[in-house]
């Protein structure tokens, strides 16, 4: 603000010089007060329409080539009216008739004057494109004075503003900033913008949409590539675990519920054997039975219990592991989730990562926010 009160300042001094500008070789002289009482009272040049034409051929006059006659009476006419609202500080109805006036010259003062209205109005990008379009053809239809002006106001209004160039690389996507639909894709959009916090963002069917909210101060430049992605980009699948652990459980209760039937087998054709050597046994027995069991029979009868021990316990054990590893397997199937497009890595592994800066900026993979 303190910048726009020193425009302003320089401004407020402009408006006691405002003066109608002309085509013609010599614009008629400011009025400066009462001449003194001995000097001859000569009438003003008046303008024809000769002059109008003669400098509307002039070569050393670019911004009057082209325009007529009429059209050069009617600007004029409403340039002085919007120099008398200036001074009046009717600044939105100035700029208003400036606007107007330049619909039928665009002659540099007229830019100029309204470069004075709209620093009252507190407009410094349009300010900004006004100085410019006033000074684009150099002191010669300004004056000397109004045109080094121009070029202080200019460095000073340039301290309140940013430049960006944002680019939308995919067909019809839509490049918004600050809501205001500005570019359809491909291609790119710059502009000088208030310095600030801002919005911009790309849409475009079939892609999720990309915003940012950069904080630029006065004279950052940021250059900005707006990547779209598709849904299926954006989406990610993570576990609770890594998908290798519920599994393994899941193998290792299956193959001790294999080694407990293994075991399980083998006890059982252990106990046959041993049914049929007590069998045998109680054949040639006087008594009826076997009396007497030899210690093979009774090695056998013991292998074979404690292979059924052993087999009950991996059952047992085999059974929770493969209990357990379902559970994990259901546990553990994949969940999606969504990744933010400038943080996240992307399928390429690379960062998305806004750069700007002063003096040159740019993307990497694609600033200060």
């Amino acid at each position: 603000m303190r910048q726009m009160a020193s425009i302003a300042a320089g401004a407020a001094v402009v408006l006691l010089s405002v003066s109608t500008v002309f085509a013609q070789p010599s614009p008629p002289p400011d009025g400066g007060g009462d001449p003194p009482p001995d000097t001859p009272q000569v009438p003003p040049k008046q303008i024809t329409d000769k002059d109008l034409a003669t400098a509307q051929q002039e070569d050393a006059r670019p911004w009057a080539k082209g325009v007529s006659p009429d059209q050069q009476r009617k600007a004029l006419a409403l340039f002085n009216e919007a120099n008398g609202m200036l001074r009046d500080a009717l600044f939105p109805r100035a700029a208003e008739k400036y606007r107007e006036a330049l619909k039928h010259w665009d002659h540099p003062a007229i830019h100029y004057n309204l470069a004075l209205a709209l620093v009252n109005l507190d407009q410094p990008v349009e300010m900004h494109a006004e100085l410019e379009q006033a000074l684009v053809h150099g002191p010669a239809p300004l004056g000397e004075d109004k045109y080094a002006r121009a070029k202080d106001f200019k460095v000073l209004v340039e301290k309140q503003l940013a430049t960006v160039e944002y680019t939308v690389t995919i067909p019809g996507a839509v490049l918004i900033f600050d809501g205001k639909e500005v570019l359809t894709g491909p291609g790119t959009w710059s502009s000088r913008v208030r310095a600030g916090e801002h919005s911009v963002a790309a849409r475009a069917e079939g892609y999720a949409p990309t915003q940012l909210n950069p904080k630029l101060l006065g004279g950052d430049v940021q250059r900005l590539e707006l990547k779209l992605f598709t849904d299926k980009e954006l989406t990610r699948e993570k576990t609770r675990m890594p998908k290798w652990v519920p599994y393994s459980v899941l193998g290792a209760g299956v193959v001790a519920a294999g080694v407990g039937a293994l075991l399980h087998t083998s006890a059982k054709s252990g106990l046959e054997d041993y049914d049929q050597a007590i069998a045998a046994c109680a054949a040639t027995d006087p008594s009826g039975g076997c009396s007497m069991r030899t210690p093979g029979m009774l090695d056998m009868k013991s292998s074979a219990e404690s292979k059924q021990n052993f087999a009950a316990v991996a059952y047992t054990v085999g059974g929770l592991a493969v209990a357990t590893g379902v559970a994990l397997v259901i546990l553990n199937r994949p969940q999606s989730y969504r990744i933010d497009p400038l943080k996240a890595e992307l399928n390429a592994g690379t960062t998305v990562t806004p750069v700007i800066g002063p003096d040159l900026a740019g993307v990497a993979a694609v600033g200060r926010f």
